[in-house]
């Protein structure tokens, strides 16, 4: 099974069919702070482009979104979106410099090179641009506890991956020093927080889907101070020098 075959089919009811809801706090106030109309915005794995292509049409950006699953790209532009079917996220099909900002949302854990990506992302920014990032963190609390208590390993991928981890889509893992180590040795100095940690998004089967990226004021509250044991994800930012 190739690799578009098997995220075409992630992208179907017979899959994991993330949908996207709009964008989650974290990026929603990444892109207030950053995103200007008529700028050209690309996002990286956009899915059905919910998580951030309304919301950058809606405000007047340029948006361009790419995925390997045409099912994914064939709802992003049923939504009125520009989207495109791309092989590789570390071979781009754009020149240099020539995006405003870069967004890749639970994406680089399904990389098998995800430097490359980075180095990719670095490419296409134009001086000042700014790179969104977010992922899974492989040493939040609970992901410790569960190993070390039940000898199991929770790659957080799709709602089997506790039964199943085996096929599950996720093969990179990383935790906040491990992230930003990456994204140095490509040339960004990043900020990496944690997010969406809380009882709430780890309830099975729902809390992805109605939980995800949204934490008490008290557990966000503590995720900023230790990201790498409470952040059940983590973003980063990153503005390209000149």
């Amino acid at each position: 099974m190739s690799v578009g075959t098997y995220y075409d089919r992630y992208w179907t009811e017979e899959g994991f069919n993330p949908t996207g809801q709009g964008p989650f706090p974290e990026l929603e106030r990444v892109l207030e702070e950053h995103a200007r109309a008529g700028e050209r915005w690309l996002d990286v794995g956009c899915g059905d482009g919910r998580t951030a292509g309304t919301w950058l049409a809606r405000r007047g950006c340029a948006y361009v979104g790419v995925d390997l699953s045409a099912t994914a790209v064939e709802r992003a532009r049923e939504a009125g979106l520009h989207a495109r079917v791309i092989d590789d996220a570390s071979e781009l099909p754009f020149e240099d410099e020539t995006f405003a900002g870069v967004i890749a949302v639970e994406v680089l854990e399904h990389v098998f090179e995800p430097q490359r990506a980075v180095a990719e992302f670095r490419r296409i920014l134009q001086p000042g641009g700014v790179l969104f990032i977010s992922l899974p963190n492989v040493a939040y609390w609970r992901r410790r506890l569960e190993l070390l208590l039940l000898g199991r390993f929770d790659p957080v991928g799709d709602d089997l991956s506790v039964e199943q981890p085996w096929r599950d889509p996720h093969i990179r893992f990383f935790s906040p020093k491990t992230l930003t180590r990456m994204l140095r040795s490509e040339g960004f100095t990043p900020e990496v927080h944690g997010y969406a940690g809380g009882f709430l998004a780890d309830v099975p089967k729902i809390g992805y889907r109605f939980f995800w990226g949204r934490s008490s004021s008290a557990y966000a509250w503590a995720e900023r101070r230790m990201p790498n044991l409470l952040g059940r994800r983590i973003y980063a930012v990153a503005v390209k020098s000149g």
